[in-house]
């Protein structure tokens, strides 16, 4: 396992923090109120399309559907059309539109030369566990039956998305079915069940998420499952044979713990991890993409490890 510092040590730039402040201010707050209410969590979730919509020239976005499943291809120009990259969207498994993750999406395919497909997976409570991983499986195999080779596709998500990026890649090793070649998870969600460790410690801190209510959030997911099952969450599970992986995370968030266990465990597995831990950053920088210089870096580094993953896997 590889680990580093990512981002710049003198703290986040001075376009990080105002996107922070109003993450605070637009987000946290509704997840912190005293009642948590869905509709207000989904539009608190869509402020990010207040900001400027600002997409590569170069990709091409085009509406598609992969096993039944809506989604949106970005296609990069001059991309391998044998290479692709499943993108799973964060939003507590309650929240969040393809069209509100469209800058990260784009950015990424143009950064990493790949076509990536942003998948509208169904959310809950309307549409409980295992609803999105039913969705991001049959999205799996689409992809293969349209002759992306397994080791020619990624997984990316970020959050909950990254923790559905995970327990996908469990269920089709479970199934017996062939893993993707990479995966890349972003302030991932990997332990429904944690309560302690950064949970507490950066429960200030986090301009994003709030822990008042995340049973609750949980819960409408998980439905009767226990919350500590590997497919809610999956650093609970053995990960021997998971191919190799990227995580980034910031040490000022509530999930800090949920991406160095993930490490961790991926490490027991024998399994190639690089863990960048980046200094003061919000929850899911990413997304702002190409807003701020912390975002752009974070997408470009994803981009440059997918692409060297998917072009050596056939070496």
């Amino acid at each position: 396992m590889s680990a580093s510092r990512g981002g710049d040590e003198s703290g986040p730039s001075l376009a990080t923090r105002l996107t922070a402040l109003a993450s605070r201010l637009l987000i946290r707050r509704v997840m912190a109120a005293p009642t948590l209410e869905l509709v207000r969590v989904r539009r608190a979730m869509r402020a990010r399309r207040l900001l400027p919509a600002l997409l590569p020239r170069t990709v091409a976005v085009a509406p598609t559907t992969l096993g039944g499943v809506p989604g949106e291809w970005c296609r990069p120009r001059g991309h391998d059309p044998a290479r692709a990259i499943l993108y799973l969207h964060g939003g507590a498994y309650v929240a969040g539109r393809i069209e509100d993750f469209r800058p990260f999406a784009t950015w990424l395919a143009a950064r990493s030369g790949i076509a990536v497909c942003s998948l509208a997976y169904r959310l809950a409570p309307e549409h409980p566990f295992p609803a999105a991983l039913d969705d991001a499986l049959a999205a799996v195999r689409a992809l293969r039956a349209q002759g992306i080779a397994p080791d020619r596709l990624a997984i990316v998500g970020d959050s909950a998305g990254g923790g559905l990026a995970l327990a996908t890649t469990l269920a089709l090793r479970e199934a017996g079915d062939p893993l993707p070649g990479a995966l890349a998870v972003l302030s991932p969600l990997t332990d429904m069940a944690a309560t302690t460790g950064s949970r507490l410690t950066n429960a200030v801190r986090d301009d994003v998420l709030s822990l008042r209510h995340a049973e609750r959030l949980a819960r409408w997911y998980a439905g009767a499952t226990p919350l500590d099952a590997p497919l809610l969450s999956p650093v609970r599970a053995d990960l021997t044979g998971f191919p190799a992986t990227l995580i980034h995370v910031s040490d000022a968030e509530v999930l800090l713990d949920d991406a160095t266990r993930l490490a961790e465990r991926l490490r027991e597995g024998r399994v190639p991890v690089t863990l960048e831990v980046w200094h003061g950053l919000p929850h899911d920088w990413h997304a702002s993409v190409p807003l701020t210089r912390e975002a752009r870096e974070g997408v470009r580094r994803v981009g440059i490890f997918l692409s060297r993953q998917l072009a050596s896997a056939r070496a």
